[in-house]
């Protein structure tokens, strides 16, 4: 015993570390059969989800878009219709734009997001306003174009913007809004309450004036329509 604590330290550290490397072996032994066990678990659970006795899923039947809104609206109701949608996106996203950088700064990431989704929407107002022939929606698609091209000039998406500029970048959004409804509300025509009016229970006149809604590239061509119906179908009543 004596000469055993009487060792140089350099073997006293040998003997030590041979220890802790055999405690470190049967550490690592057991840790790999554990890994074993684990690696035979995720086998078993792969085999029993590649079981074809499994309940199969069923997809999902796809939706297609229905279009138009009702039966009979007009193209340009349609398209007056989907630039309303935009606008009043377009226009929630310019208030947040202007209050993110009241709160904060012109040039946040949160007020250019903003101000991205405004050109977004913008871009689908140009689109859905391109489809019919109407000197009044041809002027919103001019109106919406032009603000889409205030918004690059300034680039306010870029963070480039001042508080001023996004200001005037919402009034000009607000405008858009108000004269897309005024668009609507001078341009656009009941066709359910047209036929009810000038057809009754007449069902020949009631198909004849749901496929001239169709037909009919403007309000002033739906009129021709009506005038049409009413010789045909009111002098018979």
């Amino acid at each position: 015993m004596e000469e055993e604590r009487r060792l140089p330290n350099p073997l006293r550290a040998l003997n030590g570390l041979t220890t802790a490397i055999g405690e470190l072996d049967r550490f690592l032994k057991a840790l790999d059969g554990r890994i074993t066990d684990v690696d035979r678990t995720f086998k078993q659970i792969d085999k029993e989800l590649s079981n074809p006795r499994l309940p199969q899923t069923t997809p999902l039947p796809s939706r297609k878009p229905t279009g138009r809104s009702y039966e009979g609206q007009t193209e340009l109701s349609y398209c007056v219709e989907c630039c309303i949608k935009h606008s009043q996106t377009a226009k929630v996203l310019a208030r947040e734009a202007l209050q993110r950088a009241e709160a904060d700064m012109p040039s946040s990431p949160g007020v250019q997001e903003k101000v991205r989704g405004v050109v977004e929407e913008l871009a689908g107002f140009e689109d859905d306003s391109d489809t019919v022939e109407n000197e009044k929606v041809v002027a919103l698609n001019t109106m919406a174009r032009a603000l889409r091209k205030y918004i690059y000039t300034t680039g306010a998406e870029i963070g480039r913007a001042s508080i001023t500029d996004l200001r005037r970048m919402k009034s000009m959004v607000d405008q858009l809004v108000e004269a897309t409804y005024l668009v609507r509300k001078g341009e656009e025509t009941c066709v359910g309450c047209t036929v009810e009016e000038i057809c009754g229970g007449n069902l020949e006149c009631v198909e004849f004036l749901t496929e001239a809604a169709k037909k009919a590239r403007s309000p002033k061509e739906f009129e021709e329509f009506m005038e049409e119906a009413r010789r045909r179908y009111v002098s018979k009543g």
